[in-house]
């Protein structure tokens, strides 16, 4: 093999090792957006737990009367479920 030929191979693989490392870089780069992005919306939804839970609990002692009263107490309760809230 003449010296300009392992020139040509040694710069392809560094060409493709260069790649692969970016490739991987990326990977890791949008695994950890996800991974904030999902702790972020945890804490947002937390923030909002207490008033869901007050709302519920009061509607749980003192059930609504009205169609649309009962419609927004079950809403509560499914987002207070969805939240993970105590």
């Amino acid at each position: 093999m003449t010296e300009p030929e392992r020139l040509l191979r040694r710069r392809l693989r560094r060409s493709w090792q260069a790649l692969a490392v970016s490739f991987v870089c990326a990977f890791l780069a949008a695994g950890a957006a996800m991974i904030y992005a999902n702790k972020v919306a945890r804490d947002s939804e937390r923030k909002w737990c207490g008033i869901v839970s007050t709302m519920d609990d009061a509607y749980r002692q003192t059930p609504p009367q009205t169609p649309a009263g009962r419609k927004l107490a079950a809403d509560i309760a499914q987002l207070r479920g969805q939240f993970g809230c105590p």
